[in-house]
């Protein structure tokens, strides 16, 4: 039933935001009805704020929030949800009869659409999504696991890209928060993994640190510096964005190594190197994109076991009353800042 009450939605529309009253749609078969606890902001929602070049089959006013953890209201008796239940969305809506879709790479399907862009997102205190897209969360927090469809699922399907062995030794670029979420998920996978990072600047540097993980601040000359420091690298995994990312990284892997591109960028790739180098030392180079179903699986089971600690990288938490002070928060980040959580 179509009702209207007290449900709040943001709605953008280019260099504008407001909260309207809004009728949550109908809930259609396969379906879940679902009591926002908690979602968290990112760049994603500052780009949908500054104009940004939409995909195909989304267009303005949206209604974002694609960092979701829920409520069940209402679900199909046999859908394995039960009112009052906790879970996690995943925030890729794929078709599911494609190859992609098929062979577990629903993150690929061309008629994919996202929460918060082509579907109501989770800046709203009631919504629906379809319950193959859930994922259970009873025993988390919440506000913590607003922030696993998306900055921890996406570094776990990163790492996951990465081919990293047993053992191995891994160095991450750029060290926000999917950065650092590469880097504990390794660590938590496999206490035998080295891990390093390459920051930007001394605060980081000092945070990461904290976590007894070494690093090396600056990217130039990082590339031989962490084969001074620890050998030839196993894998590198990018999220800098950095111009010069690839090259470096290239230079501290290994022959056989694995270079993951994850960063969004419009610009080209610029590569320092020969055909010949990469040839000689058949380097891999490979881009990975957002997460699957199972990559969300996979770190709220983490997380849940205690094998994963996201202590820390909740900083700033909002109502949804005050959701324009937590845009403002996120484009001027200030000092301290690390994740934005706004809670219904």
């Amino acid at each position: 039933m179509t009702t209207i009450g007290d449900n709040l939605r943001l709605t953008i529309s280019p260099g504008s935001l407001s909260l309207q009253r809004a009728e949550v749609a109908p809930r259609p078969e396969g379906w879940v009805r679902l009591k926002v606890l908690a979602c968290g902001i990112c760049g994603t929602d500052l780009h949908l704020l500054h104009g940004m070049k939409m995909p195909l089959g989304a267009e303005y006013p949206v209604h974002p929030g694609h960092e979701v953890s829920a409520e069940v209201i209402e679900a199909d008796v046999h859908s394995g949800f039960v009112p009052g239940s906790r879970v996690v969305l995943h925030p890729l809506l794929p078709c599911g009869g494609c190859d992609d879709c098929l062979s577990g790479r629903e993150n690929h399907c061309a008629s994919a659409e996202m929460l918060g862009v082509h579907r109501a997102g989770g800046l709203a205190r009631e919504m629906i999504w379809r319950a193959d897209r859930l994922v259970p969360a009873d025993a988390l927090d919440p506000d913590y696991a607003a922030l696993l469809p998306d900055a921890v699922a996406t570094a776990y399907h990163a790492l996951r890209r990465s081919n990293l062995p047993r053992g191995g030794k891994l160095t991450v670029i750029g060290s926000g928060g999917v950065g650092t979420n590469v880097l504990q998920i390794a660590r938590a996978i496999d206490p035998d993994v080295t891990i390093a990072a390459v920051v930007h600047s001394a605060g980081t540097a000092k945070r990461i640190e904290a976590l007894g993980i070494p690093v090396v601040q600056g990217l130039d000359g990082a590339g031989r510096a962490m084969r001074d420091r620890f050998g030839a690298m196993d894998a590198a995994i990018d999220f800098s964005g950095a111009e010069a990312a690839p090259s470096e990284a290239i230079r501290m892997l290994r022959k056989g190594g694995r270079l993951v591109l994850g960063s969004v960028r419009d610009e080209k790739v610029s590569l320092a190197t020969t055909w010949t180098g990469l040839m000689t030392r058949e380097i891999e180079i490979v881009g990975s994109y957002s997460s699957t179903i199972d990559d969300l699986r996979a770190v709220t089971e983490l997380v849940g076991s205690g094998r994963l600690s996201l202590a820390g990288l909740v900083s700033h938490r909002f109502a949804l009353e005050d959701v324009e002070e937590a845009f403002d928060v996120l484009e001027k980040r200030p000092a301290g800042m690390v994740r934005v959580v706004v809670t219904t």
